[in-house]
Parts: structure tokens; sequence; C-alpha cells
């Protein structure tokens, strides 16, 4: 209701232009110099500068008369590097025909812009497709549309708006990753090692007899009923291998704009590890320190892997927790059946020390490290880098502008470096 009164309250005002303020300050010019000398040069160009107002004036407000917009194929969810398409129709329902009318979409998808301009015949219409470029994750607003009528001289202009507000949802970017391995042997997909548990767990792993005692939550009703007889279900423990994905949104750590910032890197990456690790049937946890803490304990399946999109695309760089201290606050969390996949911008040293409790503990670490530096950013991780080397952190190496897919490969990232001299260091190791 208050959309459609602002709509209604636009379409009934006219306003000037820049250009306007100069007519009118020559038209006084005119007046007064007229009335001053009595030159009839100076009362004729009154005459016309009064003229072309008011004919300027009536041609907006008939170009902006009767016209109708409706949208359609608005999409909910998109992906980073989509095209969002949208269907918009401009109806004419006056006599006169209207020329060069400017529509545009008022989304506030980051760095969305342009319309077009449409000339639709009497009582016509026209159809045509608006193109909106997704750069960037995040919740974001389709529409409305924005109408926009001018003058032959640009001395006026009528605007008004159509439609509501939708809202979309813009999901990472997943890259396929077929080259990367986290470093270890021991991790195992439906086949991995369970644990018989006396307590109810979300994997029920077969049925048994019914034994005195049984919490009726634990009888499997079909198997009773084709058994002919009470049957309970038996829980493990779940798989002994969950893959955990860290992302540092630290606000301090930032740095670039748009799809190429480190965050959008950041993002990406552990959207795309989720989807391979799901896929391969693995358990996937999420922890991401944003402006708000996400967390989702560790599980398999397609609704998880949804569930992380979700949190991933709503997650802003705007944490003020560092990484040295999620790692602290998180620890109890993962134990030698995790794998830890960090994520992180950071050049400080303080977490290395950090993972490296984690590796005494049996947690397997694997650090994707992006230079701070190549992305506009002050901090060098040359430092941080060196202390993974001598702990032994299996390390990846991110600048802007790299190949994902080839840099996470462990052919083409793993233990990477920041400099050449690192690189040689490396390679010589190997």
């Amino acid at each position: 209701m208050v959309q459609e009164v602002k709509q209604r309250l636009a379409r009934l005002a006219v306003r000037p232009s820049i250009r306007f303020l100069l007519v009118a300050i020559l038209l006084a010019i005119a007046v007064f110099t007229g009335m001053a000398t009595g030159f009839d040069l100076f009362y004729r160009l009154t005459y016309i500068l009064v003229v072309t107002l008011i004919v300027s004036y009536l041609w907006v407000q008939l170009m902006h008369r009767s016209l109708r917009v409706e949208v359609t194929g608005r999409p909910r969810l998109a992906r980073v590097g989509d095209e969002i398409l949208e269907t918009v129709t401009m109806h004419n329902n006056a006599a006169l025909p209207k020329y060069a009318i400017e529509v545009s979409d008022l989304a506030d998808i980051p760095g969305h812009r342009g319309g077009v301009a449409v000339s639709i015949s009497s009582l016509d219409h026209a159809m045509w497709t608006m193109h909106i470029q997704t750069r960037t994750r995040g919740m974001y607003h389709l529409g409305p549309i924005r109408v926009v009528a001018r003058d032959l001289f640009n001395l006026f202009s009528k605007s008004s708006e159509f439609g509501e507000r939708d809202e979309i949802t813009v999901l990472p970017r997943v890259l396929e990753l077929p080259g990367f391995e986290v470093p270890t042997a021991q991790l195992h997909g439906d086949s991995s090692t369970r644990q018989r548990s006396q307590s109810v767990t979300p994997h029920a792993s077969s049925v048994r007899d019914y034994a005195p005692g049984d919490a009726l939550s634990r009888v499997h009703w079909n198997s009773t009923a084709r058994m002919g007889k009470l049957m309970s279900k038996e829980f493990d423990l779940g798989r002994a291998s969950e893959i955990w994905v860290l992302v540092d949104l630290d606000r301090t750590v930032q740095a670039g704009e748009l799809e190429e910032s480190t965050d959008e890197y950041a993002v990406t990456m552990a959207a795309s590890l989720v989807k391979r690790h799901i896929s391969a049937e693995l358990p996937v946890g999420l922890v991401a320190f944003g402006d708000e803490r996400y967390f989702l304990p560790a599980e398999t399946g397609l609704g998880q892997s949804d569930r992380i999109m979700q949190y991933l695309a709503l997650a802003k760089a705007e944490g003020d927790t560092p990484l040295n201290e999620a790692l602290a606050d998180y620890e109890p969390l993962w134990g030698h059946n995790a794998t830890l996949i960090v994520i992180t911008p950071s050049p400080r040293v303080d977490w290395v020390v950090g993972l490296s409790e984690l590796m005494r503990r049996g947690v397997r670490i694997t650090v994707i490290q992006l230079d701070l530096e190549s992305f506009g950013g002050i901090g060098d991780v040359a430092e941080s880098q060196e202390e993974m080397l001598s702990r032994g952190i299996p390390q990846f190496y991110i600048r802007q502008g790299d190949n994902i897919v080839e840099q996470l490969s462990n052919r083409g990232g793993l233990n990477g470096a920041p400099t050449a001299e690192s690189d040689r260091q490396i390679l010589a190791g190997v």
C-alpha cells in the first residue's frame, strides 16, 4: 500500500533539470533587458523561451501519460556469474505514440547499471528482455521498474515506478576442483569406520531384536511389521572422517572490490570444496566468522550442501574475530577424525601456532592462503608461509587473478609460496 502511494505521488511530479534553470535565468535577463531598453529582440526571445518551456512541459506530461509496465520471469535464486533475465512489457494506452521513454530496473545488485530507451506506437506495446549480471553473492532486490519521460531539450523529466521489489539470493560461484586432494589417505565415504553407540544418533546402521528397556523411539516399525516381532534400531557415531571448512571473514584482513575481492575468492573456494566433498558422500561442516558467526555441524547430503550455500551467500566480510581466536573457540570440535581446510587472507603468524596444536592432536590441516597485497591490501604473507612450511602444514597460495582450479590442484598449488625464491626452495625439496 505504501509503495503504491509513493508510485502515484511520483507520477504527479515533473522535475526541472539544470537546463531549465539556465533557461529560466536567460528568460529573466531577456525580460529585464527588454523592459529596460525596449528592444523588440528581447521580447521575441522572451516569447520563444516561454513557448519552449510550455511545450516541453506538456510534452513530458503527454509522453508519461497512460503507460503501464509488467515484469515477469524474475528468479528467486541465482549464482555469481549468472545473467538474470527478466521480461519487461510496456503498454501504451494513449492515442499518441511515445518516444524515447527510459526504462531501468532499480535492482541493488552491485555493479548493475543502465537501462533501455523505448519508443511505442499509439495503443501498442513493446516487450524486451533486461539482462542483469550477478557479480557478488548476497541477498539483493530486483525492481521496481523506473520509467522516465523527457522533453526534446531535456528541460523537464517525469518518472514513475512500477511493480514491487522482489528478493533474490545470489549463491556463491562453484568451481569443479578435480585436482584437489586433502593431504591424507585416511578419508573414506560410506565405507568409513563406524563405532557403535548406545545413544540415539542421526546415524541408524542396522536393526536387532528388541531388548527390555529399549525406548519406543528405537523401534523400527517397518522391520517389526515384516518380521512379526519387535525390532530395534542400532545406531553408530557416524563416519570417522569429517571435512570442516573454515572461512576467515575478519574485516581487517580483506581487500579488493566486487568479484575481485578476497572474501569473494574465499567464499568461491569454500563453496567449491563443499560441493566436492558432499558429492563424495563425506560429512562437511562450516565455520565462518563474518558479520555473524556462521556454524553448521558436519553432515552429508544435498540438504547440507544447500544450507552451507545459503550461509555462504549471506555471510559478509565484516567480522571482528581474528583467525587465531576463531580457531581457539572451535578447537574442541575437531579431533583425530577431522580434516580442517582453512581459507584466509591473514598475513599474521599467531594462527599458524594454533594449527600446529591441532595437527599434534591428529587433525589433518590444509591452508588456502590469499595474497592480501595482490588484492590491494597491506600485509606480506611470506612470514606466515615460511612458518607453515617449517611446521609441515600443507598449503595452497592464491593471488588475485589466479586460475583457482589450477592453483587448487596438488600439482599446481600445494605448498605454494608467495615469492619466486620460496617457490624454488619448495621445488628443490620435492
